[in-house]
């Protein structure tokens, strides 16, 4: 079985369906964090601007010779004027007093370029407007690509998700083992809990866990090249280091904290589980006068439960505040060596400044890494579960060349047929023979509604059996194609009448070999058609669960009429477990007097004139077949037949 880091890396294999999305989501993210660092850039000017005030002389010492001799190579010879004038009056002249102060170094251009092109840049106050309105298109830029990012990993992540879902009911169609006792748990968690843990952590992967490094790694270039342009960059240094321990003591303490708090959270489910089962105990206690002792016992698992409690709270509380005195620790590191710096004149106040946000900046892309941790957690844990649900055995198979089925024309046999749905189960059929010749109409009958249904599922083979073999006119099933068996062998069960959807799709399930026509006939045989013209939209009326409200009766005349108009050879028919009023009894005998004869059915029985209309009535028993012959037959030769009478119909008599 994989491990969660390689489920969740073949997980996000499936965003390159999405290429073009994924590759744009990281690009973006990528373009996002150089937009950060163009923050820092417009802060680093402001700052300089603020604290210099864009004038040539911040001090006794200095002299504007440096400007005059920078707009001499530079300028023209009406701007060297105009900023000549400007310094006559004292006035700030803007990125100007920056340009010339770095002429000489490497990154001078880059600050000479836009001051000797623009004369907007030459003035304290419109360079300020400049900066104001580049801040805003570096906003606006920054929106766009967050927006193309999230849109684009929205894209990517929902295809995937999609897929895999898709992948997850498919193969649940596989698996026999759902239809039986609704073992189905496992389906729906990888279709919904864990496969949304898994679109969260692509969706994250996408977005964080690549653009928040590359923001990072931006940063801390520009970092240490401000840091760098006036000597050694003590400070970028002392901050990156402090970041990186930050960093790995930050990563082991939530590794730590998180794998004691899950711990915690496990042990305070169980043992909530255990205080359940204690409340649940009451008429056991007073029966049997153990006041005393499950008032102990309860004792002990509240102080267990406690204690996992104060654990759980206690690992969250320790990792926030290990987080904060980490900060606190690198936050007086940091003022000790800016006060160093600072105090010695080895620093100016804007230098100071800039590498202090450039610092600060570092910390965003560390913390949402660290956040992203959990999401990532969940995601690799959902999608180990996920693939192991996928690469589970599928119980039922087509082997190859498998031939058509034909409709059911001479008989259908059961052959020692045993049903475990697990190996160590007590079976759901023992040994079960029997032989149902074509146009027979057969009754189940028995107090174990699962053996019933088991052998139901058999026929269209949503389960095969552990044991025996099930044959139709001498063809094992296994060796006919699904499709033609399912489209001969129809199921009316009544967990499945209806389903969301058109009273029209419910009928004719959207296949465009059943036009209306077809399906409004099948409804007229099953007694659906009148009650279905009432609805507010006719055949067009959504129904279900989420739909129109139907009764018991009105949707399982709409399952007949499903059935009624595929036609089958093989019909196994489920009635209602609830007693029906006896307008629904004459629908109901009118519509099987006209749609069975001449086909085979199965009736899991619950009306007593079905049983006594039956060609032959099968007696279950804890999985084997205890009797069969008709009613009357077994009224006089079965024990257990005339005690199951009495209890379902309180029928107690030999000629019932």
């Amino acid at each position: 079985m994989n491990s969660p880091a390689q489920a969740f890396a073949r997980a996000r294999r499936y965003l390159t369906f999405q290429r073009g999305a994924s590759t744009l989501a990281i690009t973006a993210g990528v373009l996002i964090g150089a937009v950060s660092v163009g923050y820092l850039i417009v802060a680093a000017l402001m700052l300089d601007l603020f604290v210099h005030q864009g004038r040539a002389v911040t001090g006794p010492s200095e002299t504007p010779a440096a400007v005059l001799q920078w707009s001499a190579r530079h300028l023209s010879p009406e701007a060297q004027q105009e900023m000549l004038a400007q310094l006559q009056r004292g006035s700030g002249i803007g990125l100007a007093r920056l340009a010339a102060r770095c002429d000489d170094r490497w990154y001078g251009p880059l600050i000479t370029a836009p001051a000797a092109a623009f004369a907007f840049t030459r003035s304290n106050g419109s360079w300020l407007v400049g900066l104001i309105a580049l801040l805003l298109i570096l906003a606006v830029v920054h929106t766009t690509l967050a927006l193309i990012m999230a849109w684009a990993a929205a894209q990517a992540t929902a295809d995937a998700s999609h897929r895999l879902r898709r992948s997850i009911y498919v193969h649940s169609l596989r698996l026999g083992r759902l239809t039986l006792r609704g073992q189905a748990g496992d389906a729906f968690s990888a279709f919904t809990r864990d496969l949304e843990a898994v679109q969260d952590g692509l969706y994250t992967f996408l977005t964080t866990t690549i653009k928040e490094p590359a923001r990072f790694l931006m940063v801390l270039v520009f970092l240490l090249l401000v840091d760098s342009a006036e000597g050694i960059p003590w400070l970028a240094f002392t901050g990156l280091i402090l970041v990186l321990i930050a960093w790995l003591l930050g990563g082991e303490f939530a590794n730590y904290f998180r794998q004691r708090e899950r711990r915690a959270s496990a042990l305070a489910a169980e043992h909530m589980a255990q205080l359940q089962e204690s409340l649940q105990l009451t008429r056991l206690v007073k029966g049997y006068g153990l006041d005393a002792f499950n008032l102990a016992r309860v004792e002990r698992q509240l102080a267990k439960y406690g204690a996992s409690a104060r654990v759980r709270f206690l690992a969250r509380a320790l990792f926030r505040h290990m987080l904060v005195l980490l900060a606190v620790c690198g936050a007086a590191v940091l003022a000790y060596v800016v006060g160093w710096n600072l105090l010695g004149g080895e620093m100016s106040w804007a230098r100071a400044l800039i590498v202090l946000v450039a610092l600060a900046s570092l910390y965003l892309p560390l913390r949402r890494l660290l956040a992203s941790q959990r999401v990532l957690d969940s995601a690799r844990r959902g999608a180990q579960a996920v693939f192991k649900f996928l690469e589970s055995q599928a119980d039922v198979r087509q082997v190859v060349g498998a031939e058509l089925l034909q409709p059911l024309r001479d008989k259908l046999e059961f052959q020692k047929v045993t049903l475990r749905p697990l190996a160590s189960s007590e079976p759901l059929l023992d040994q079960v023979s029997f032989t149902i010749h074509a146009g027979e109409h057969v009754a189940l009958v028995g107090q174990d509604e699962e053996s019933k249904r088991a052998l139901a599922f058999l026929l269209p083979r949503f389960v095969d059996p552990t044991e025996g073999e099930i044959r139709i006119d001498g063809h094992r099933l296994p060796y006919v194609t699904l499709e033609s068996l399912r489209l001969n062998v129809m199921l009316v069960l009544q967990d499945d009448l209806v389903f969301t959807d058109t009273a029209a799709n419910n009928i004719g399930g959207g296949d465009p070999s059943y036009p209306l026509p077809k399906i409004i006939e099948a409804a007229k045989l099953a007694h659906a058609h009148k009650f279905i013209q009432a609805l507010p939209e006719g055949y067009e009326t959504v129904i279900g669960d989420l739909g129109h409200t139907l009764t018991l009766s009105e949707k399982y005349r709409i399952a007949l009429a499903r059935a009624i108009l595929r036609d089958p050879a093989l019909v196994v028919i489920e009635e209602p477990d609830v007693p029906l009023d006896d307008d629904t009894k004459t629908y109901l005998d009118d519509t099987m007097s006209r749609f069975l004869p001449g086909r085979t059915a199965i009736f899991i029985a619950h009306r007593l004139s079905t049983i006594r209309a039956a060609t032959r009535v099968f007696l279950l028993h804890k999985g084997r077949l205890e009797a069969e012959g008709t009613h009357r037959e077994l009224l006089q030769r079965s024990e257990r037949y005339l005690h199951l009478q009495y209890l379902e119909f309180n029928v107690f008599a030999a000629d019932a």
